[in-house]
């Protein structure tokens, strides 16, 4: 049975939140980063969240367990490219995982980019993040295999698409 969860929209108060979740996220990186990998500073990525939750047409919607402690976290933003919509975040709290959250976190993604009119999808994801790689392409996403180094994040990063999301 899948644990009780809440959901909300979030906003720009809810940074500090989103990275907490993001930095346990990218501690897990040390398990296939170059040895003394370190991941983005806490205050650069609090930051970061609220510049884009700012000024950016961002969209993001944070789980909640039954205790009322973070799950997890998806967060959408404006691609570049018309027409596509960037899945910026996805990130659960350990305890989250193989919980089936990912998967309604994902959905809930999907169904943000079709109400806001988007045809298609696009993320980056670490060449060596097996475990993301695996949920991205069981849940329709296709990549070209062809990695660029991210020098923010300091690691190689595939970039997958989805196609028809209206």
């Amino acid at each position: 049975m899948a644990p009780e969860l809440t959901f909300r929209e979030a906003g720009v108060g809810d940074a500090v939140e989103m990275a907490e979740t993001v930095g346990i996220g990218f501690d897990t990186y040390r398990a296939f980063a170059p040895d003394g990998w370190e991941p983005p500073a806490f205050a650069v990525e609090v930051a970061a969240i609220r510049s884009r939750m700012i000024g950016h047409d961002a969209w993001a919607l944070l789980a909640r367990d039954a205790g009322d402690a973070p799950a997890g976290h998806v967060a959408l933003l404006a691609d570049p490219e018309p027409g596509t919509a960037y899945l910026w975040q996805l990130f659960l709290r350990p305890q989250h995982w193989g919980t089936g959250l990912a998967d309604r976190l994902h959905a809930a993604f999907l169904e943000a980019a079709r109400v806001r009119g988007y045809r298609r999808a696009r993320l980056r994801t670490p060449l060596d993040q097996g475990r993301s790689r695996r949920f991205y392409e069981r849940s329709g996403w296709e990549t070209d295999g062809v990695a660029s180094f991210e020098d923010k994040l300091g690691l190689d990063l595939l970039v997958y698409t989805r196609e028809g999301l209206t």
